[in-house]
């Protein structure tokens, strides 16, 4: 059984997390967005599965559409919200650890 964490933008799995790597699913429902933040450490990328999100990096905005990546490595500042239908976001990088840093809710 996988569990499924439930935000009030939508939802996430956690499908791997290793000593090496990590990775996730997450949905973003159409016209919510994910909390502005940014990892101490962390580092992934994400590619868009479904969707079309507008990613917000340090401020600036960038359309993503279904089959497009990007790479965001430590302290980027970012968020994604889901423009066009609910946004299916595979992610994966290094471990998962405690270094979020919620910058706006």
């Amino acid at each position: 059984m996988v569990d499924v964490a439930k935000y009030p933008w939508g939802s996430e799995v956690i499908y791997a997390d290793t000593k090496q790597y990590a990775a996730r699913m997450f949905v973003v429902i159409e016209g919510q967005q994910t909390e502005q933040l940014y990892h101490k450490k962390r580092d992934k990328t994400i590619f868009i599965l479904q969707g079309v999100v507008q990613l917000t990096v340090e401020g600036k905005n960038r359309i993503l559409n279904a089959g497009e990546k990007y790479h965001l490595p430590p302290k980027l500042i970012h968020k994604i919200a889901a423009m066009q239908g609910d946004a299916v976001v595979l992610e994966v990088g290094t471990p998962i650890e405690d270094d979020i840093v919620i910058v706006e809710g």
